[in-house]
């Protein structure tokens, strides 16, 4: 039995190779030999033949080679030591390594390596519409992304921003805060967690809550620092994950010559190793970052392509000094 098994899966390879030469109009030999990324094989010969093999739905036998995975990430200048970025792209590493996959990181600078690689699946940690465009167009393979607006193209494995910035919203204004100022990047996530915080607000108190000012972090921080002292905020969250929140925070100090968090309070994202060290230590709020590498791994390891699969983890508040209670709930 275990001999016909083989057989059969023999002659289905062959035949696939045979149906994507015939189309490609090379030999399966050249075939075989673009699908293990061989650079011998021309860029433009090699992006042909994988292009018609994904149409195909062809799956190469993995049980003779490990899986190899595309890891999609930002360039090295965009992100910074510690932020969210670097650490989830060193979780999935870790994760991909225990598993003997191999990984191949690209760059959204350079996203068109993907039409010249054979890969078994693919995990985006990525933003631009040129990236999630061409993944769009991929057809056959598992893609994972982390955030829940591309729940109908791909599988996700996500905290839901909008809960995020409620669970935000509430903490502070337990805490007493009236006017809360939210520094938030211009897309689908920071916009959703700047709408939660309202939210949250409202929930408590029973009424639309104008006391939060929202400002894209685009602008020149030391601008929007100004601007939300001059509107008499309290307290402010800055929701990206990356190190804005310490340059918030530096500026906030040095700059402002204000107190943390005698005067002003913040409130950022977790940056492991660092949002501890701060001056004061800071609060923040933890995405569980390892979980959702290793939740993206095993999804795309599955290889499943039948049912888009949508998993939410949950993020928590992780309080240290940097938030002062001025009249709220102690």
């Amino acid at each position: 039995m275990p001999m016909q098994r083989r057989k059969k899966e023999k002659l289905a390879k062959h035949g696939g190779l045979i149906s994507i030469a015939s189309r490609a109009r090379v030999s399966t030999g050249t075939v075989s030999r673009a699908l293990n990324n061989s650079e011998l094989i021309p860029s433009e010969t090699r992006s042909r033949i994988i292009e018609i093999a994904r149409e195909l739905g062809f799956r190469p036998r993995v049980k003779i080679r490990n899986k190899q995975i595309a890891l999609i990430t930002e360039p090295p200048h965009k992100t910074i030591m510690g932020g969210y970025v670097n650490t989830l792209t060193q979780y999935i590493c870790y994760a991909l390594s225990k598993q003997n996959a191999e990984i191949s990181i690209i760059t959204e600078d350079r996203i068109e390596a993907l039409s010249n690689c054979w890969f078994d699946g693919i995990i985006g940690i990525a933003w631009e519409e040129k990236t999630v465009s061409i993944l769009k167009k991929i057809q056959n393979i598992p893609i994972v992304w982390f955030s829940d607006n591309l729940s109908n193209f791909f599988h996700v494995v996500y905290v839901d921003a909008e809960e995020t910035g409620k669970m935000v919203g509430k903490y502070l204004f337990e805490k007493g805060h009236r006017r809360i100022a939210v520094i938030h990047d211009p897309d689908y996530t920071g916009n959703e967690r700047a709408k939660g915080v309202k939210k949250g607000i409202e929930e408590i108190n029973g009424e639309n809550n104008s006391s939060v000012f929202t400002f894209n972090n685009t602008l020149p921080l030391n601008i929007t620092v100004k601007k939300f002292i001059d509107d008499g905020c309290t307290a402010v969250w800055v929701t990206g994950e990356d190190m804005k929140v310490l340059e918030v925070n530096w500026i906030i100090q040095e700059l402002a010559g204000k107190q943390i968090p005698n005067d002003i309070s913040i409130i950022g994202f977790e940056n492991p190793g660092i949002s501890e060290f701060q001056r004061p230590s800071l609060t923040t709020v933890a995405t569980p970052l390892q979980e959702l590498a290793e939740k993206a791994v095993e999804i795309v390891l599955n290889n499943t392509l039948k049912e888009l699969q949508k998993i939410k983890m949950y993020p928590k508040i992780i309080e240290r000094n940097s938030v002062k209670n001025i009249g709220g709930k102690v």
